[in-house]
């Protein structure tokens, strides 16, 4: 089991340009350098820094290049209600196009690499170049689709089915930036995981434990080990 995870502290959890959501028309050579004025590449935050906070004027698009970032709106009573979970390769603050105001609070997870995208801009692109409209608009619908799932699972699912839910989505997510292991690292605590999803602290780990007792995963910290995918995938159906 070491090995394992000593495997896995050992990737770099970023994503290489052609697998980010914006890949197909971020890299220069596909727009001839059209975004150079209006991408600003790397640029870094550190753990706990918030990059926008919800209800300021929404100027720009950060896509992750390696790191976490996670959204979420603070209570009448001063408590955080998460809502979003970003990895490499994902763009933050799509919600934002209509209000024209972050409508969340958005913080780095871990040391974070992003792109940031001038809203603007873009627009003036998408006015331009139908490649460009069509993959906004994919993204759009992507992100309501998500929604639409997590929404779902707060109704339906119950608490193994959440957990189990959540951890498979992270391995496809991963999966579909080119990270194929079944070594998943949690950029998030799990007291926000168990805010995202609903549920308690103390649920949450029961859960991962009796995840780990079946046989489905081993965990050690904020390292998972996938031992039986199809299990994984069965419990949160």
């Amino acid at each position: 089991m070491q090995n394992i995870f000593k495997t896995l502290r050992s990737k770099s959890y970023s994503v290489p340009c052609e697998l980010c959501s914006m890949g197909s028309f971020c890299i220069p050579m596909l727009l001839n350098n059209k975004l150079n004025s209006i991408l600003e590449r790397k640029i870094s935050y550190a753990k706990n820094e918030i990059l926008a906070k919800s209800n300021t004027p929404f100027t720009k698009f950060y896509i992750i290049h390696s790191g976490a970032l996670k959204t979420f709106v603070t209570t009448s009573d001063n408590h955080q209600r998460v809502n979003g979970f970003y990895l490499p390769g994902d763009i933050v603050g799509l919600d934002s196009i209509a209000t024209q105001v972050y409508n969340n609070n958005i913080q780095a997870l871990s040391n974070t690499l992003v792109c940031e995208l001038y809203y603007d801009e873009l627009m003036s692109l998408v006015d331009t170049q139908k490649n460009i409209r069509e993959l906004v608009f994919n993204l759009l619908s992507s992100d309501i689709y998500n929604y639409q799932k997590l929404v779902l699972c707060y109704s339906q699912k119950k608490a193994d089915e959440r957990v189990a839910t959540f951890i498979y989505s992270l391995y496809q997510r991963y999966e579909k930036k080119g990270h194929s292991s079944l070594n998943i690292k949690l950029m998030m605590s799990r007291a926000d995981i168990a805010n995202y999803l609903g549920l308690t602290i103390e649920t949450v780990s029961r859960n991962l434990s009796k995840l780990q007792e079946q046989n489905i995963l081993l965990a050690r910290g904020k390292y998972l080990f996938i031992k039986n995918l199809n299990g994984l995938i069965d419990l949160g159906n």
